[in-house]
């Protein structure tokens, strides 16, 4: 007989019910019962079954980051207060120049730690260097993952490009492929500003031979939207669109600047977006309309974008920004509410990088859930409710985390990861890659 997992003694919550205390089964990975009443040994308890006790914490989905960068968490704090176009030509890339594959895997253990630390359970990681290192980690972390090998192909010539192109195709396929079940794979041509139209036709080519979901950042500035509609009198969104670069699956990151037709498009090709508010804010490149992108039916994620612009991986800030910002900008309280914020950050944001069964706290579903410890000031006195996580709850009170029903943190311990060495690491290869001694 399989032994079974219990989470006994727990206030239950997710966008669909809550539970006040109750308790969840889990069985090869899988949530098989959800109970609104706490766990009680009986003659259909199994001896090898292992009971958990959490009293007085909270069970919810993990959260999800469907945008980052995990390398360049070794940049964090190198520039600030800069928009966009400057940010990447003046500090950004001159830095990943000198970056070397030792200093991104460095960044990539940094930002699974803070993800970790964060109740993040799934993400998409997009960047060029140390692909393997990402694949390598991502599975000891135990958590689930889309990688991606970006694509920037404006600075070199075809042979090249026509190789970033097969890697790239390559190293996704793998990641579908992966033994584990818990990684994903997709082609990301970084931007049209980055990339020229024909390439973006060979990556539409090949993501429709190799069944391959396609990423991109689209329309994150308006100098960006001006330029294109210049070179090619349309604009980028609905220019991918009729071009059937993007479509289907497809994952536009940003979309900060789109009109009313191209969200009508958008819903009609069943793209997903995936939103990073403090990203765009912090770089002042506006505020995307996801109130407008709710409304279409489009289905909206939440990333933070890298460490460099953020300057956290902290989607609890991100749902909460989002639910607050188009309030502001709205002047209506009801505009994206807890509840569309949250879902955001969980059911949509699984769906929105192929985790299709996660999510929920239900029957079926993945067993990725995190803990939260809710006997602390700012969650008291404590109201079951969405609202509650949404906006009063923060990553330090995640003590736990848990992806197909195995623990990566327990009791507010890394246990999937040498956290001390991973930190020391961060830490010696910005210095290095900074040129500071000490």
């Amino acid at each position: 007989m399989q032994q079974r997992t219990i989470i006994n003694n727990v206030a239950i919550l997710d966008h669909e019910r809550t539970i006040t205390c109750g308790h969840i089964k889990i069985s090869n990975g899988t949530i098989t019962e959800v109970s609104d009443a706490p766990f009680v040994a009986s003659s259909s308890h199994l001896e090898q079954d292992v009971v958990h006790n959490y009293e007085g914490k909270l069970l919810m989905p993990g959260l999800v980051n469907t945008h980052m960068h995990m390398p360049m968490s070794i940049l964090r704090g190198v520039s600030d207060d800069l928009p966009l176009d400057r940010w990447l030509k003046e500090v950004i890339w001159p830095l990943e120049g000198k970056m070397t594959r030792e200093m991104a895997r460095a960044g990539i253990g940094l930002s699974l730690i803070e993800s970790i630390r964060s109740g993040t359970t799934a993400f998409s990681d997009m960047y060029h260097l140390a692909r393997e290192d990402a694949h390598e980690l991502a599975v000891a972390s135990g958590l689930k993952a889309q990688l991606t090998r970006g694509m920037i192909t404006a600075f070199s010539n075809e042979q090249e490009n026509e190789q970033k192109l097969q890697q790239a195709s390559e190293f996704a396929k793998a990641m579908n492929d992966d033994s584990t079940g818990r990684l994903r794979g997709a082609l990301f041509p970084h931007a049209t500003y980055t990339n020229s139209l024909s390439f973006l036709y060979r990556v539409r080519d090949v993501a429709e031979r190799e069944q391959l979901d396609v990423q991109i950042h689209i329309a994150e500035t308006e100098k960006e939207v001006k330029e294109h509609v210049q070179q090619f009198g349309k604009r980028p969104v609905e220019h991918l669109l009729a071009e059937e670069i993007i479509g289907k699956g497809s994952l536009l990151v940003h979309s900060v600047h789109v009109t009313d037709d191209e969200l009508e498009q958008m819903h009609e090709a069943s793209v997903n977006v995936s939103h990073n508010p403090q990203s765009n804010l912090k770089l002042g490149s506006g505020i995307a309309p996801v109130e407008k992108m709710v409304d279409q039916g489009i289905v909206v994620s939440l990333g933070t974008d890298s460490a460099a612009s953020n300057n956290t991986l902290d989607v609890f800030t991100e749902m909460r920004q989002a639910a607050m910002l188009h309030k502001g900008t709205s002047k209506r309280a009801e505009a994206i509410t807890a509840d569309d914020a949250f879902k955001m950050a969980t059911v949509n944001g699984n769906k929105s990088i192929g985790f299709h069964k996660s999510g929920l706290i239900k029957e079926g579903y993945d067993a990725d859930f995190i803990l939260l410890d809710v006997s602390a000031p700012h969650l008291q006195p404590y109201r079951n409710r969405v609202g509650t996580v949404v906006y009063a709850a923060n990553k330090n009170d995640v003590t736990d985390v848990y992806v197909n029903g195995q623990a990566v943190m327990q009791n507010r311990v890394i246990v999937t990861l040498d956290e001390e060495k991973l930190l020391f690491e961060a830490n010696r290869a910005q210095q290095e890659l900074l040129g500071i001694h000490v």
